[in-house]
């Protein structure tokens, strides 16, 4: 069966005065549909660089130099290849860290969650719009959807910020959807049901999820499979428990050496 994300031998190089940097180095991952995949490492390692190539979202000086990505077996990304204005917001949703900034602070959450549907599903009605949003929200766990739909970001919680930023990525059903370590900002509890948030979601709608995150324990409570990449390669990667509970890589049992314990 066709991975719904697949990303084949990718390399990423930024050009600077000084030469080129390579920032990926033939990079393999995948992640089927239902399934939740862990791409963890600490920063620098190369991980958002990665999220930001799947959604074409790098800066103008870095190129994909060789490999490619594909979404349900359709091609996005390879060098000189950049499809993913088709796909991005439509068939692949996008979660940032900070949600305040991911977030309009000068509208409402309503005009927001209207604006990406108005642009990603074609023809559709005013009244599926208000639909549609209340469901999301409701989705996300949140119990009074009307009041969250007529806030403004900065009237909201951290947490309830952080489920409208999921929201917003998922109201136009993405197959995909991408988180970048969006739950670095947020407390203990928040974050607990945050993950929790999304296992349900991935189970529910059937999405895949790429979770990108330097939290390895975060990552064994959510992930199906593990992907540790360390200086833009992937050093590691298998079943979650597998990966962390018999690494089979020195930076990988580094990383689980460096984990704090309460006991």
């Amino acid at each position: 069966m066709t991975a719904l994300l697949s990303i084949c031998g990718l390399s990423v190089v930024a050009r600077l005065a000084g030469g080129d940097l390579r920032l990926l180095d033939d990079v393999d991952i995948d992640v089927d549909r239902g399934r939740i995949v862990g791409v963890v490492g600490e920063s620098g390692s190369g991980k958002t660089t990665l999220a930001r190539t799947v959604v074409g979202l790098l800066e103008r000086n870095v190129d994909v130099e060789q490999g490619r990505v594909t979404l349900a077996g359709d091609e996005v990304v390879a060098p000189g290849v950049d499809r993913t204005d088709r796909v991005r917001g439509s068939a692949v949703g996008m979660v940032f860290q900070d949600a305040s900034r991911s977030l309009n602070p000068l509208m409402k959450v309503g005009t927001q969650l209207a604006e990406v549907l108005r642009r990603h599903v074609r023809g559709i009605t005013r009244a599926e719009v208000e639909r549609r949003s209340v469901e999301v929200l409701a989705q996300m766990r949140i119990t009074d959807p009307a009041r969250v739909l007529g806030s403004y970001p900065h009237q909201l919680s951290g947490g309830l910020r952080q489920r409208v930023a999921i929201g917003l990525a998922v109201v136009t059903r993405p197959a995909l959807v991408i988180a970048d370590e969006c739950t670095t900002a947020l407390d203990v509890t928040t974050q607990t049901k945050v993950v929790g948030l999304f296992r349900t979601l991935v189970d529910e709608l059937g999405i895949g999820l790429l979770f990108v995150t330097h939290d390895l324990m975060l990552a064994s409570d959510l992930c199906d499979r593990i992907a540790v990449m360390s200086g833009g390669r992937v050093v590691e990667q298998g079943a979650a428990d597998q990966v962390l509970d018999e690494p089979q890589q020195e930076y990988t049992r580094r990383l689980l050496a460096a984990i704090p314990s309460w006991s």
